[in-house]
């Protein structure tokens, strides 16, 4: 009778693991159905994330490029008009009758400017 009692609790015990078996599967079928319906929309938000990543990193790009190209059109600017004008003073100071030459030069000075903007 002892050992009936025993068989009869360990048929129990293995009945609720049973149980609780199949429920964790239950679980986890669900979830898996879960993930399985996440899957593509975790794809596009990546594939999206991607885009705007590579978006990011080619206006940083873009940007640094620009920011060179101002950087030397202002070294240029700068060296033209210190060339200019100590032209300018130069013919000033020489030549007290040269105000058409010192026109000119103007003229030219002001063209350039215009054109390199």
């Amino acid at each position: 009778m002892f050992i009936a009692i025993i068989f009869i609790a360990e048929l129990i015990i293995v009945l609720n693991l049973i149980m609780l078996i199949v429920k964790a599967d239950k679980k986890v079928r669900y979830y898996n159905s879960c993930v399985d319906a996440f899957n593509p929309l975790a794809q596009t938000a990546l594939q999206y994330t991607r885009c705007m990543v590579r978006s990011f990193n080619n206006s940083f790009g873009n940007a640094l490029t620009f920011i060179k190209k101002k950087k030397e059109q202002v070294i240029f600017k700068t060296l033209f008009m210190i060339s200019i004008y100590a032209m300018l003073i130069v013919f000033k100071i020489k030549m007290n009758k040269a105000s058409k030459i010192y026109k000119l030069v103007s003229v030219i000075r002001d063209l350039t400017l215009e054109l390199t903007v």
